[in-house]
């Protein structure tokens, strides 16, 4: 039988959020690397503000939101804090 890897972005469940697809593979090792992409990209946003001043938030904001879009899954999994690989026989 043959299996694909499906990458998911997934979140914690008081999270209220559904898990949504992002990408199949049809090799495992791939789909792994890419969830490491991710995981990475995850590792580095825009550092929050310790200021108490607007135009700094507004910057720090815009920042994120630049962050957001250039998120290799998509802006929409920008806000999800898990991914995972998950084995779908195929057939």
């Amino acid at each position: 039988m043959t299996i694909a890897f499906l990458v998911m972005a997934t979140d914690n469940v008081y999270a209220h959020k559904k898990p949504i697809p992002l990408r199949v593979f049809y090799d495992r090792p791939q789909a792994e690397g890419w969830v490491n992409d991710l995981i990475d990209y995850h590792l580095s946003p825009p550092e929050m503000p310790v200021e108490d001043n607007r135009e700094i938030w507004n910057g720090y904001k815009a920042r994120l939101e630049e962050w957001r879009r250039g998120h290799p899954a998509g802006a929409e999994a920008s806000h999800y804090q898990h991914f995972g690989v998950y084995d779908v026989p195929l057939g």
